[in-house]
């Protein structure tokens, strides 16, 4: 690991591995890719309305140019395999089921400092409502955005 928290061995595993399956898998509609700054600390906020979202998200991120570190529930980063990924490539784990899992915050803003390109999703997971409108948002990336001033 670098002293940012990330491999960039793991960041390239990922690139070579879900960039050709992503580029099958999904189509592509893009637009305003150019609205996403090439440096610097950005937040990326998205609705959260399928377990597909992160992996069609992630794609359009690193396609404008930037590497996607996402907030992600601390039971993904119990999966063996997952684990190492997701810890080797930088993504912070949030542990909602803790009276400190606010702490998550302190490494997003670490990361934001870094120039890293955060990605939220406020309601903290996919919709349950069924004509997916989004749920009520946590208020962790409005502080992120206020604390940091990042775009």
């Amino acid at each position: 690991m670098t002293s940012q928290g990330y491999s960039p061995a793991w960041r390239k595993f990922t690139i070579v591995i879900l960039r050709p399956l992503l580029y099958g898998a999904l189509k592509r509609e893009w637009r305003g890719q150019d609205n996403v700054p090439k440096e610097g600390g950005i937040i990326i906020a998205a609705n959260h309305i399928s377990e597909a979202d992160p992996f069609a998200l992630a794609h359009y991120v690193y396609e404008s140019g930037r590497y996607p570190v996402y907030l992600a529930k601390s039971t993904l980063f119990d999966l063996k395999f997952a684990k190492n990924v997701l810890r080797g490539t930088g993504q912070i784990p949030v542990y909602r089921d803790r009276t400190d899992a606010a702490l998550a915050l302190k490494d997003a803003e670490e990361a934001l400092r870094r120039g890293e390109c955060l990605m939220f999703y406020p309601e903290g997971s996919c919709t349950r409502d069924p004509e997916l409108w989004p749920m009520t948002g946590q208020t962790g990336v409005a502080r992120m955005a206020l604390k940091t001033g990042a775009k």
